[in-house]
């Protein structure tokens, strides 16, 4: 019974993991089209500075949505695993994580203030 439990909540972990990836991969292709097209307003001589803000920060707010999903997913495995050195990488990875989604927050509201 508790293998299955264990089976579930990685699988869950798993698919949690994969959202989070999406997001990240949606982000940064989205992000790359409108970077080409800012290049491509600039060379025609348009301010593009302020699309460009605009454009950091949604690529910021998608990254912090990734990485919470990718937080949650450690913290579902971290649940399931009982060997004391997964716990503790699991441990550091979430506070590896926590920490970026703490300092890019940081530097996200920063734009938005336009510092």
């Amino acid at each position: 019974m508790m293998e299955q439990v264990e089976t579930v909540l990685e699988t869950i972990a798993f698919a949690v993991d994969l959202v989070g990836i999406a997001i990240l991969v949606y982000a940064a292709l989205k992000f790359i089209v409108h970077f080409f097209g800012f290049e491509i307003k600039q060379l025609r001589g348009l301010d593009t500075v302020e699309g460009i803000r605009d454009m950091r920060l949604r690529l910021g707010s998608y990254i912090l949505l990734s990485l919470e999903f990718i937080i949650i997913s450690d913290i579902i495995m971290t649940g399931i695993s009982r060997d004391v050195d997964d716990l503790l990488s699991l441990g550091l990875l979430v506070i590896i994580r926590v920490a970026l989604s703490f300092f890019l927050g940081r530097e996200l509201s920063d734009v938005k203030s336009g510092q």
